[in-house]
């Protein structure tokens, strides 16, 4: 009994991320769901309590936030520039979210409404955000800049592009997308 709802859980799991894949938020419901997954919608009050804990047990269950050790340059030479290395990491961040597909549909969510999947997330990305800041800042010794604030207005930037253009063709965007890279650097530099 026990192995067939842990199989039935993960089958309605799988059908929130279906959906969201194949049809974007809107098309998440009660019954969508149910009928994606093949089960009685009952089954969803009764193991998750409905939609909100279903959205909370996907948080739970899925990575949906790169990690900083994906994101930092270990390889770096320590003499990198600041300016230099937080461009590359922005790009590692840009690279990282294109991979996440079930991410960008989240964010692309939360930007209408907020539930217990999107809130996950941005706590999430916070949390990483912050250890991230807190990882260059010792790198760096601590530089008069504002890492945080740096990181957070490109990173915005880069998280908008990406969730736009997220069901377009890569060649889509390309000059919004260079000239989002451009002005990092010329900031950048400025910086230097």
């Amino acid at each position: 009994m026990a192995k067939n709802r842990l199989q039935t859980e993960q089958k309605i799991l799988q059908a929130v991320r279906q959906i969201l894949l194949n049809d974007g938020f809107p098309a998440v419901g009660i019954n969508s769901i149910a009928r994606q997954a093949g089960c009685d919608k009952v089954l969803i009050y009764r193991y998750f309590d409905g939609l909100d804990g279903l959205l909370q047990a996907l948080a739970e269950s899925s990575e949906l936030w790169w990690k900083v050790e994906e994101i930092i340059l270990e390889d770096a030479d320590e003499n990198t520039p600041l300016a230099e290395y937080l461009q590359l990491l922005l790009k590692r961040h840009a690279e990282a979210l294109q991979a996440q597909p079930l991410t960008l549909e989240i964010m692309a969510w939360e930007l209408s409404e907020q539930n217990n999947l999107t809130i996950a997330l941005a706590r999430l990305r916070a949390e990483r955000g912050m250890e991230l800041v807190k990882n260059i800042r010792a790198r760096y010794q601590n530089p008069n800049i504002d890492i945080g604030g740096i990181l957070g207005v490109f990173g915005a930037a880069i998280n908008y592009l990406v969730i736009r253009t997220r069901r377009s063709p890569p060649q889509h965007m390309t000059e919004e997308w260079w000239r989002l890279q451009h002005t990092i650097a010329k900031l950048m530099e400025a910086h230097a």
